[in-house]
This record gives C-alpha cells, sequence and structure tokens, in this order.
C-alpha cells in the first residue's frame, strides 16, 4: 500500500519533513512491499528507515500531525476543494517529471483542487507572460490560446492579470478548457490577484480547473510564484510566451521548459514596434536561447499535432523518484 494522501498531508506537517524524506518513506513502502493501514505501522517503518529525522518522529508526533491534517481536508471539501497525492491514479504522471529550474525533480505531492480534475487528462499548454502586456499582446494571447484549446489543448497559465488572463479568456471564449495553478489557497479569500476572483469561479463554472499545492488559508508570496512557475511548465506538453521582458518572471517557467527539452513559443508581431516594446524584449531573448517564433498567421492544425505528436526526450531527469 502506498502513502495516501492524507498520510502525506499529515507527514508534511511534521518539523524536519520536507518532500525528499516523504519520497524516501514512499519509496521504501514500495520497495519492501509493506502494508500501511495505520499510523502504528507507518511510525514503525519510519524508525527502520536510515535518516536521524525520519527515525525521530514518534507517534504521538503522527497522532497530532495526522488529526490536523484530517481537519484541514474536512474544512477544504466544505469549501468544495478536493485533494489528491503523489500515489493517487488520479495525479497527472507528467508532473511526477516536474524539474525546477536547476534541473532537479520537484513534482508536488499533494494537489489541491476545485473544478473538474477530468482536465489534467487533456494535452495542456502553458499561456504566460508579463503583466503589462499590451493591446496587441492581448489581442494575440486570446487568439493563439482560443486556437489551440479548440485543438483539444487545456490552457494552462497561473491566473495573473495580463499574460495570464488572456490565456485562460481566450480559452473560454470558444468553449475551451483552461487550468489556473495558483500559488495560494484557493478558498475565496485567498484567490491571487484579487481583481481575478469572477475570472477564477468563471473558470469552474464552465468546466475548468483551479489547482495548486498549497493548502485552504494559504496566502501568497513571492516563493511561492515562482515554485508555481515549474507547475506551468511541468503540467504541459509546450509553453507560449506572448510577452515578456528579459528580466520578468516569465523567464523561470520559460527556463524550466527548455530545461526539460519541450517546446517553447514566444509570440512575433506584426508590429515591429510590439515586438522592441520592453515587455517583449524577453521574446527575442529566448528565440537567441532555443525557443520557436509563433505568429497568428501560421499553421496552427499543424503546430498543434506537432506538440502532441512530440517524444519526450528520456534524459536521467526525468528517471522515475
Amino acid at each position: 500500500m502506498e502513502l495516501t494522501k492524507e498520510l502525506i498531508l499529515t507527514l508534511r506537517s511534521l518539523s524536519g519533513i520536507g518532500p525528499k524524506k516523504i519520497l524516501t518513506i514512499g519509496a521504501t513502502i514500495k520497495d519492501r512491499g509493506v502494508n500501511i493501514d495505520s499510523l502504528e505501522s507507518l511510525q514503525k517503518l519510519m524508525t527502520s528507515i536510515k535518516d536521524k529525522k525520519i527515525q525521530s518522529v514518534k507517534l504521538d508526533d503522527l497522532e497530532i500531525a495526522y488529526k490536523k491534517a484530517m481537519d484541514t481536508i474536512r474544512y477544504s471539501e466544505a469549501n468544495e476543494i478536493g485533494l489528491i497525492g503523489y500515489y493517487d491514479d488520479e495525479y497527472p504522471k507528467v508532473l511526477r517529471k516536474a524539474i525546477n529550474e536547476e534541473g532537479k525533480l520537484d513534482p508536488p505531492l499533494l494537489l489541491w483542487y476545485r473544478g473538474d480534475i477530468s482536465v489534467l487528462t487533456m494535452p495542456a499548454i502553458a499561456v504566460i507572460g508579463t503583466r503589462e502586456a499590451t493591446p496587441e499582446g492581448v489581442l494575440g494571447g486570446e487568439y493563439l490560446s482560443g486556437e489551440f484549446a479548440k485543438r483539444g489543448f487545456n490552457i494552462v497559465s497561473g491566473l495573473a492579470v495580463g499574460c495570464d488572463t488572456c490565456g485562460h479568456k481566450g480559452a473560454l471564449k470558444v468553449g475551451g478548457k483552461t487550468t489556473a495553478i495558483l500559488a495560494n489557497g484557493l478558498d475565496h479569500e485567498s484567490i491571487y490577484p484579487p481583481e481575478n476572483q469572477d475570472l477564477a469561479e468563471e473558470i469552474v463554472q464552465k468546466g475548468g480547473l483551479l489547482l495548486s499545492e498549497y493548502p485552504i488559508k494559504s496566502t501568497v508570496n513571492r516563493y511561492n510564484l515562482v515554485a508555481r512557475d515549474r507547475l506551468q511548465a511541468g503540467l504541459s506538453l509546450a509553453t507560449l510566451v506572448v510577452q515578456t521582458g528579459i528580466k520578468g518572471g516569465t523567464m523561470h517557467a520559460a527556463n524550466t521548459t527548455l530545461l526539460a527539452q519541450k517546446e517553447l513559443f514566444v509570440m512575433r508581431f506584426k508590429n515591429e514596434a510590439t515586438n522592441n516594446h520592453e515587455k517583449c524584449q524577453g521574446n527575442a531573448y529566448l528565440y537567441g536561447k532555443g525557443a520557436k517564433y509563433i505568429k497568428g498567421s501560421d499553421d496552427i492544425d499543424k503546430i498543434s499535432e506537432d506538440i502532441k505528436n512530440k517524444k519526450v526526450v528520456e534524459t536521467d531527469l526525468f528517471e522515475s523518484v
């Protein structure tokens, strides 16, 4: 028996027990073929693992943490927020290969969600960019997002104002599906940015998904925003940058996409003044690093098929945990 989402949440709340140690516990359970059917059996297994922090966890610690975990889950369910864990069947396989900007495996162990979780079975493309998009960027981002959504892609973005918003809206306008990955809890009081609260509700109402690795009542911070970017790239087969400055936060997801050897597209506009805009100069920079230009006049059918059919290059980065 593998670690349940309840037990992962329990372990996450223990001091000194982070994701790597939880994955070590999970791998030990799998390797030994043991059945973890109680907190007692979990604690017994942990005492046999050669790691001082893991060995030091007492049964009382687990019992207190488990009660806290179950309270969180019940409170979340009351707010229509579900939870899936790393070892659950519903967990998207592509996220098990998620890497961070340093190229290290960094999958989320828990995923909180509101909306239709089956959206995660669709091929996805991330649509990202600056919060200060130009009018041409908004129009172009909405158009391409809609075109990919019409071809069966789940449009993944981060609910931020600007390019993220045009990605979500582009999908919704054509009746497509979209997933917003947030850097905070999914309860109404925590939605960030607050000006996109209505958009978040529209995504859920129209069969899309809100997704986060953070539990209810978690507020946004700079670290969470950077960490969120790896999930946008990790969940998607390709990433589309609408517009970005050279030093924009978009670079986190873009660099991770390139490092994971996935397709990275950057928009190129008819108007050279737009291409030379401060908030678009990162597009040319990323093109120089290996991204491909994409324009509204390109053959989206061919690009879509190429993305869906592209085989993931197996490297040491993608070894199973």
